[in-house]
C-alpha cells in the first residue's frame, strides 16, 4: 500500500538563530501553493541551507497505527 504524499516547492525565507535558547538554528520556508495560513514552515537547519535557496518539501501521511508503517 502506497502512502499519500504531496510535494510543494518552496524558498528559504530566513534563518532563525536560536542559540540564546541553546537550540539549533532554524529555517523558515515559504511554501508555494499552500493556503495562506499554512504557507510558512519552520524546521531545524540541519543541512546548512542559506536564505533564498529553492527547496522541495514532501509531506507524507503516516498510518494511525505505528505498527503498520513500512
Amino acid at each position: 500500500m502506497t502512502q499519500p504524499t504531496i510535494t510543494l516547492a518552496g524558498t528559504v525565507q530566513r534563518l532563525i538563530d536560536r542559540s540564546m535558547l541553546k537550540q539549533a538554528q532554524q529555517v523558515q520556508i515559504y511554501l508555494q501553493g499552500a493556503d495562506h495560513l499554512y504557507d510558512e514552515l519552520r524546521i531545524p537547519n540541519t543541512l546548512g541551507w542559506e536564505e533564498g535557496r529553492a527547496v522541495e518539501v514532501t509531506f507524507r501521511l503516516l498510518p494511525a497505527d505505528p505498527s503498520q508503517s513500512a
